[in-house]
């Protein structure tokens, strides 16, 4: 990082400023913050698929709400792996992610909870498919050779 002093401020004198460069503090920054998405997404799903017993409905409203935000969150993450690079799972997940958006829930008594899990499966689904697609990408690859795991060179 490269100090630079500007010279005319409000206060008359000279004022010593440093610039800095974000570009590497934002990936500390965003490599932080989709860790703890990624860990609240999967104790929020782990919670959703150890459900037994229909909870009550303001409960499973909260957990419909985290479970649609969780699947909007990583659609947009699976949406970012080249078509080429995509599982089976990766095309289908965002299809039926799409499909559960339009449908809702059903109607009957088991609709809502029904539909929370479905959100979850898919949710589990996608973060499943990213978290594949990382490991896949830090592999270095070398013809006609294995791929060397990351730190290996």
């Amino acid at each position: 990082m490269d100090a630079i002093e500007l010279t005319p401020q409000d206060s008359g004198g000279p004022s010593p400023t440093t610039e800095v460069h974000l570009g590497p503090l934002l990936e500390l920054a965003a490599d932080a913050i989709e860790e703890h998405v990624e860990l609240a997404a999967s104790l929020d799903i782990a919670r959703a698929l150890k459900l037994r017993h229909h909870p009550d409905i303001v409960e499973l409203a909260r957990m419909t709400d985290q479970m649609l935000t969780h699947c909007a969150t990583l659609a947009v993450g699976v949406g970012q792996i080249p078509v080429g690079a995509r599982s089976p799972r990766g095309a289908v997940v965002l299809e039926t992610w799409t499909q559960l958006k339009d449908d809702g829930p059903a109607d009957g008594p088991l609709g809502p909870w029904s539909y929370t899990r479905h959100l979850a499966l898919a949710a589990r689904d996608m973060l499943e498919e990213i978290h594949d697609h990382r490991r896949k990408a830090a592999f270095t690859g070398r013809p006609g050779l294995p791929p060397l795991p990351p730190g290996a060179r």
